[in-house]
């Protein structure tokens, strides 16, 4: 769950009254925020990752504000027409290829109210933008600006800026050498030809996403104005952002404005302020969360969860969903805040009506069975992820396959899902290479086999692998230790002989029942070992647990 941080004092000044803590805290906790700690200025929440307008005071303040019946219904964001372009040049295709963009005008900003838009640019960095890997976002003085504003590229060592908080002119190329954010964030953008860079109609430097803003357009307390820009590789995403951050300073009285965003093809502006209509079924809601609501209860908790109800039927109302919400995607959605807005501590538990009780399903025992065996022939267990990256099990390993691939992996170390479980052990290893030997090791977990006839493609497989390292580590170990764990999962073997890149030519094999291949033993290549940087010998085996 996401933590944030919030200004009591502000807290309340957006609430325009004073609550205790007292009153405070079991308010939170119905609307799904735990406070972890309390100081006499700050409170540090939990709030659900589901819902990125809670990631910040601002957003918190509005649901508190309908929960308690302060202000009710969808707010009042007027969102004005653009006065500002901002071109997109045909080069940024390949880099970082869409920018949304809005402006803040009337701002008055104190301290805390400057820190919590920061905080929540940054919390939006960390969640919605992977760390800036999906999305980055940038705030400027807009009267330091002079429109239009335009998107494009640069080489590396093209031009010089100064970036925020830096007290020299830097290229692009060596910002990612000497600024922090450089260093951190270098990993997102050094693989170009060419970075992003947004600059003003004179050719002044506003950022250089998603690295850095520059020092001469920074935001401070004095900023009347500001333009708001989010860039990235998702743009649904950063609309997403961009809805979010302008709600944030729209509850503050601050007045929005839209800004036009002409790409070669095509124009629209942003951030769209539409809401969506929703229908709730009434009676499906009562009989999920056994109540006995009506149209009416019902139409005036979901006002105090800021909808707007426009529309009441028999046994269903429709809403209007502020375009804020971008968690509501199905009706289900809806009875989740319905439940919310009566309130948890309301509902009353009950056994559900069932003729059937639970128990341990086969596979778990059998895998028990399997880790009692290793964990008495001196193993220690431990647990590696499913997720991986195909460098730890393909190229390692001195294997060439297939694996199931994710489609918006955080990083390229979880980019596929694993094919067997002796990398990741090896890997272990590695990590502990410190440590005295010799090393005994296991694991009992899932592997993930690409399988056609699958209703999704994949299937997966309980397996349990262990690996030694040491200098007796050998085939005539490892085989008597596979053979031990089958022995005690009542499997009859036969061990054939085996040739696998991973392992040593003549000191492999594999195990097989009832003419399928259930398991390898073998003693690891000496060219493995080197690629995960260890130096003794190692024996590993690995086993399919019947199904």
């Amino acid at each position: 769950m996401p933590t944030i941080t919030i200004d009591l004092n502000d807290l309340n000044r957006l609430l325009g009254r004073s609550l205790e803590i007292e009153e405070l805290q079991p308010t939170l906790q119905n609307l799904g925020m735990e406070i972890e700690k309390i100081t006499p200025e700050s409170l540090k929440l939990e709030v659900p990752h589901n819902r990125p307008d809670l990631y910040g005071v601002e957003g918190v303040a509005r649901t508190l504000k309908g929960f308690l019946e302060i202000e009710t219904g969808i707010p009042d964001y007027e969102i004005k027409n653009p006065t500002l372009d901002t071109e997109v040049d045909p080069s940024v295709e390949g880099t970082r290829p869409f920018i949304v963009a809005g402006i803040v005008e009337g701002i008055k900003f104190d301290d805390a109210s400057l820190k919590a838009l920061m905080d929540l640019q940054e919390k939006l960095h960390q969640i919605l933008g992977r760390d800036r890997s999906k999305i980055s976002i940038g705030a400027y003085d807009l009267d330091k600006v002079t429109p239009p504003i335009r998107y494009t590229t640069v080489k590396p060592k093209e031009r010089k800026f100064a970036p925020l908080e830096f007290g020299e002119e830097l290229t692009p190329a060596e910002i990612l050498q000497k600024h922090p954010k450089g260093i951190d964030y270098a990993h997102l953008i050094q693989d170009l030809d060419r970075y992003p860079l947004l600059v003003d109609s004179e050719d002044q430097v506003l950022s250089m996403p998603p690295i850095i803003n520059s020092e001469p357009t920074r935001v401070t307390p004095s900023t009347e104005r500001i333009v708001i820009d989010v860039t990235g590789i998702n743009e649904e995403v950063a609309k997403q952002a961009l809805k979010v951050i302008m709600a944030a300073t729209g509850e503050r009285d601050f007045d929005l404005r839209a800004v036009n965003i002409k790409r070669p093809n095509k124009k629209f502006r942003t951030p769209s302020s539409r809401t969506v209509r929703r229908r709730l079924d009434v009676a499906r809601a009562n009989k999920m969360l056994g109540l006995e609501l009506g149209v009416r209860e019902a139409s005036k908790i979901m006002e105090r969860m800021r909808y707007d109800v426009e529309d009441k039927k028999k046994d269903r109302i429709y809403v209007r969903v502020p375009f804020y919400r971008s968690d509501i995607m199905h009706e289900v959605d809806l009875i989740e805040d319905l439940a919310i807005g009566f309130g948890y501590d309301e509902l009353e538990p009950t056994l559900p009506s069932v003729v059937t009780f639970g128990e341990i399903h086969p596979i778990e025992k059998i895998s028990q069975k399997a880790r009692m065996t290793l964990t008495g022939l001196g193993f220690t267990e431990v647990m590696t992820f499913v997720l991986t990256s195909p460098e730890l099990n393909f190229d390692l390993m001195r294997v060439e396959d297939e694996a199931g691939v994710i489609s918006n992996p955080v990083s390229e170390e979880y980019s596929i899902l694993r094919t067997w479980l002796l990398p990741g052990l090896i890997s272990v290893l590695q990590e502990n290479k410190q440590h005295e030997l010799p090393q005994y090791i296991f694991e009992v977990g899932d592997i993930v086999s690409l399988d056609e006839e699958a209703e999704t493609g994949a299937e997966n497989v309980r397996r349990a692998a262990g690996v030694t390292i040491g200098e007796d580590a050998n085939f005539t170990y490892v085989k008597a230790v596979a053979e031990s764990v089958l022995r005690e999962l009542e499997v009859e073997w036969k061990v054939k002989p085996l040739k696998h890149s991973s392992f040593l030519e003549g000191r492999a094999a594999k195990l097989t029942a009832d003419g399928e291949q259930i398991g390898i033993i073998g003693e690891i290549h000496p060219e493995v070992i080197q690629n995960f940087e260890l130096e003794h010998p190692i024996a590993g085996f690995e086993l399919d647990l019947p199904q």
